[in-house]
């Protein structure tokens, strides 16, 4: 429906989750409610395997927070209550039970780059735009991406070029930081994401989750901590109905029959 600020379209084993405020598709309180909302749905439903998140309309995937909302806080409070839901907001997309793919066109800004960042896969049409230039509004970056993730991501330099600068970037550039997987013409961002989305779909939802688990750990936690958490996850995986049956199957040159989540 039209009034519904995210949409959720379900064909199992792929959910397409879309931001659903055209043109630029801004973050607001409502927005996030709607966010989880439509990510509680997917989770539910055991027989979806992967995620596609899209903004819709042909101008953004999202033009980031809406500021509009922001300039009517009454008290710091209120600041800090949707910071921390940004927060939470990029905590979930980056430990959601199914891998999420981005599928970016046009303007990606501000907390839309958090949104888009955080996701496990990131495809980028090339009518793409970036920018983080939080600074240039009196502000700073604060859902936890441009001053924690990202200098992790793109290392410190880089991070410091995207901030301070504050400038539009494209899609290739993007590409180069490794900020995105690959970059398609924009008539193919949905016949890729639906490809990318089948390829994943086709693993092993417990082996794929474990595998996500473990870079998010990573991201967060000493070497000594990743050694013993990788070998939680490997007793976990390798005793798995899964493991067998994707043994069997490559031995019996059949495609295997993995369990849903």
């Amino acid at each position: 429906m039209a009034d519904q600020l995210v949409l959720v379209d379900i064909a199992e084993p792929i959910a397409r989750v879309t931001l659903n405020d055209p043109p630029m598709n801004p973050v607001s309180t409502r927005s996030l409610d709607a966010l989880h909302a439509a990510l509680d749905k997917v989770e539910q439903n055991r027989k979806v395997r992967v995620v596609i998140l899209t903004g819709a309309g042909e101008r953004a995937f999202c033009a980031g927070a809406d500021l509009r909302q922001e300039s009517q806080m009454q008290s710091p409070a209120e600041g800090k209550a949707f910071r921390a839901y940004g927060r939470r907001t990029l905590q979930r997309l980056e430990t959601f039970p199914r891998p999420i793919i981005a599928a970016i066109h046009g303007y990606c800004i501000g907390g839309g780059t958090a949104i888009a960042w955080s996701c496990d896969y990131r495809l980028a049409a090339d009518n793409a735009v970036f920018r983080a230039g939080d600074a240039y509004l009196g502000l700073v970056p604060s859902w936890g991406m441009g001053l924690t993730r990202l200098p992790r991501f793109v290392g410190r330099n880089k991070a410091l070029d995207i901030l301070l600068l504050g400038e539009n970037f494209g899609a290739q550039e993007a590409y180069a930081m490794d900020l995105v997987s690959k970059v398609v013409p924009r008539a193919e961002l949905t016949k890729a994401a639906d490809a990318v989305a089948e390829r994943i779909a086709s693993a092993s939802p417990g082996a794929i989750l474990a595998t996500r688990k473990a870079i998010a750990h990573n991201l967060r936690h000493s070497w000594d901590s990743m050694v013993a958490y990788e070998e939680e996850l490997c007793e976990e995986v390798f005793e798995h109905a899964d493991a067998k049956e994707g043994m069997r199957a490559f031995f019996e040159k059949r495609k295997p029959r993995f369990q849903d989540l």
